[in-house]
């Protein structure tokens, strides 16, 4: 009886080893980078050097302060700082510099817009100005959540580069991150009632809420577990093209691939010219061995 069952044919594939890049493809692909890298750093630049051109040194130390707390953030969870994730942060950092300085200038403005600048509260006998309560107030009451707010809707389109699941992002991290934040946003709030009332301390509040943006940064980051002994490592703040250890192993380990590479490439080519030339040789027709005539007999 003939059985109709086929059995399966077991079929060994070989898997196949991808193969090495050459050295002109590794060349190729660490020019691409390089070239990318120093696009995305310019890109970063441009929109960093563009806050300060439109806010002067609030500008530069607000837009900045992206980049640096997200760089900090990515090295205390053990990530890398990719120049993209510059890029990404720098024009972050540099669009919400309006709404922040904005925001600050309108909280300062409320108390004559309200009529309350001139009100005072007596307290032990003291005569005390409202205004500045009303100005570290709203600054904590209102611009916070607001900035809060505009934080993640922007971070979020920068860094997926679409629209589509911002509303689950926002919903996720935005409560999260609001009471994470408020001991720090207590503290700013209080500093700029504290120069409203105290005008000449205004030069020094940008500078305040530059470091408080790097820290308001790292507080809102989501990079996951962090470990914070690495706040005792100077990569995690020193980039690597300022880092001399890095420079010099990343020269060594640059002028070993190079020297490799060359060296491989000459032995690859040599044993081609040797293989070529061998193989013309043996494929040559040997010459057909000549008999001398033999000479007649004499008579």
């Amino acid at each position: 009886m003939a059985d109709n069952q086929e059995k399966p044919q077991a079929q060994d594939k070989k898997e196949e080893k991808p193969k090495a890049p050459t050295t002109l493809e590794s060349a190729v692909d660490e020019s691409w980078h390089a070239i990318k890298s120093s696009a995305n750093n310019i890109v970063g630049a441009g929109a960093i050097a563009g806050a300060t051109a439109l806010f002067g040194l609030d500008g530069l130390v607000t837009a900045a302060s992206f980049p640096i707390g997200a760089r900090i953030s990515s090295k205390l969870a053990g990530k890398e700082f990719s120049s993209s994730k510059f890029r990404d942060e720098a024009i972050a950092g540099a669009l919400f510099t309006p709404p922040l300085w904005y925001g600050v200038e309108a909280v300062k403005q409320a108390p004559k817009a309200l009529g309350l600048d001139g009100l005072v509260a007596n307290i032990l006998g003291t005569s005390i100005p409202i205004s500045p309560f009303v100005v570290g107030g709203l600054a904590l009451g209102v611009l916070t959540p607001a900035l809060t707010a505009l934080y993640y809707p922007l971070q979020y389109v920068i860094q997926n580069k679409t629209f589509k699941g911002i509303g689950k992002d926002f919903k996720e991290n935005y409560w999260k991150g609001l009471k994470r934040a408020l001991p720090l946003t207590t503290l700013t709030s209080t500093a700029i009632g504290a120069t409203f009332a105290l005008p000449y301390l205004a030069p020094y509040l940008f500078p305040a809420l530059a470091v408080g943006s790097v820290l308001y940064r790292m507080l809102l980051s989501k990079e996951g577990k962090v470990e914070y002994k690495r706040l005792l490592y100077p990569s995690t703040y020193l980039p690597n093209v300022l880092n001399p250890f890095y420079l010099m192993s990343g020269a060594a380990s640059v002028g070993g691939k190079l020297y490799r590479g060359v060296t491989k490439a000459a032995y690859d080519i040599g044993s081609a010219i040797r293989s070529v030339v061998g193989g013309l040789f043996k494929a040559a027709p040997s010459p057909a061995a000549t008999t001398a005539p033999t000479p007649a007999p004499a008579h």
